[in-house]
């Protein structure tokens, strides 16, 4: 049985979106193996998939600093990483990649992507869809999973285009109309 890293009791399974992860009963923490903190928050957000921290495979961008708690998977040290801006430091494990996250920091996670999202203009989402783009012939996930990350950068780039040109809509809907091939 895993224990909880941070006050040593018994990790439980607990279902969050499409996954069984492990949650301490005492202190609310969560154990999420490899690749479930995407899947975790594609459930909770479709729209923030693309937006992947890839902590592994580039530690150079991450402060990191080593802690105490051990990973209730292969027993290794831990380090401190904060998640890409989000402001939330999670304690990842170098050995088998596994995360371990405290109670309320998915929350801030999430509240934080999708914060972020809001926040990108046009021109953001233009530059995105064009890396995620060269990611769908390069990239190291599945075609689909590439796919489906793309097509949310052009759906939220269609979202803020039209955001930032109401007027556009209009112009549109008005072509629309006079359109001969209805």
């Amino acid at each position: 049985m895993r224990k909880c890293p941070k006050c040593g009791k018994g990790l439980a399974t607990k279902v969050l979106g499409p996954i069984d992860v492990d949650e301490c009963e005492s202190c609310k923490g969560v154990w999420l193996d490899v690749g479930e903190l995407g899947k975790v928050e594609e459930a909770a957000d479709p729209n923030i998939n693309w937006l992947d921290f890839e902590i592994w495979k580039h530690p150079e961008k991450f402060k990191s600093r080593e802690t105490d708690l051990q990973c209730p998977s292969c027993a290794e040290k831990t380090v401190s990483i904060e998640y890409g801006h989000t402001g939330v430091e999670i304690n990842y494990c170098p050995g088998c990649r596994g995360i371990w996250l405290e109670k309320d920091e998915l929350p801030k996670i999430i509240e934080s992507l999708e914060d972020e999202i809001s926040k990108k203009t046009f021109s953001d989402y233009l530059h995105e869809s064009i890396r995620e783009a060269k990611e769908v012939v390069t990239g190291h996930e599945s075609l689909m999973s590439e796919w489906k990350d793309l097509s949310s950068i052009l759906r939220l780039m269609q979202y803020r285009l039209f955001v930032e040109k109401p007027k556009l809509i209009e112009t549109l809907t008005d072509l629309n109309t006079l359109n001969p091939f209805k």
